[in-house]
């Protein structure tokens, strides 16, 4: 039968969530886990993370003998997996169930965190001044609908199609936190550290600015320090630990 894995991981201690060489991969775990139990099939995964990104869902699927008890596989196969990766439920997929290609849409969440640096949280956010939710937001409107973002793609992919639906860019306060979210029907190499980087720029640069000159049409044209999405104004990602993969949807 066909298992279906939900996962959380701390990025932290990981690679990356694809296989690695060093076997320092998310996937890397899982296979170990697995093998433990006697499962050697191929993992699939619905996607992958940078070095240092974490997941609270991740999917990944596997083929294993149809005798197991699901309570039972999920708490042997967390025994090798805790700390750091923790499987939350194994339910019976269909047999043509695609975990990357069946998904309508994903999220993530970036966590910038405005209080006093702590070296015990520097894994798991981005330590950044006081933010203006409503500028922002003037910033992270841009990205929603249907573009092409191949402007905000890191070099190394082989993807041909650069053009995703951004159904959600937004960012709202949780106590000492900004929270900024998206929400797309799929998402491009490090597109997502890119886009909070870009709007992070812009929002250093607004924030000093009168903000009646956003209406200017003109204006906005010809300053070289507002970015659209066919003119970045930085291709330096930003840092991968505050990012999370919130959820993938298969409506």
């Amino acid at each position: 039968m066909l298992i279906k894995l939900t996962y959380s991981f701390d990025g932290s201690k990981f690679c990356g969530s694809q296989s690695q060489p060093n076997l320092k991969g998310v996937e890397d775990l899982l296979k170990i886990a697995l093998s433990r139990v006697g499962i050697f099939n191929k993992i699939i995964s619905a996607s992958r993370t940078d070095k240092g990104v974490h997941s609270l869902n991740s999917i990944s699927v596997v083929k294993c003998p149809d005798f197991w008890d699901l309570l039972r596989l999920k708490e042997l196969l967390n025994r090798h997996t805790k700390p750091f990766l923790y499987i939350k439920k194994i339910e019976i997929a269909d047999e043509n169930f695609h975990p990357r290609f069946d998904a309508k849409a994903r999220s993530y969440r970036y966590i910038l965190n405005h209080g006093k640096f702590s070296p015990f949280l520097s894994n798991f956010c981005y330590f950044y001044k006081d933010i203006d939710i409503n500028l922002l937001n003037y910033s992270l409107k841009k990205f929603e609908g249907y573009n092409d973002f191949g402007k905000f793609m890191k070099v190394g992919s082989d993807t041909k199609n650069f053009k995703r639906d951004m159904i959600k860019a937004y960012s709202f306060k949780y106590k000492n936190f900004t929270i900024i979210k998206f929400k797309a029907n799929g998402f491009l190499r490090s597109q997502v550290r890119l886009m909070v980087a870009n709007a992070l720029k812009e929002y250093d640069y607004l924030v000093n600015l009168d903000l009646n000159l956003l209406n200017n049409k003109n204006f906005i044209i010809n300053n070289s320090k507002i970015f659209n999405i066919n003119q970045p104004i930085t291709k330096i990602p930003a840092p991968p630990q505050a990012l999370y993969l919130e959820r993938i949807f298969y409506y």
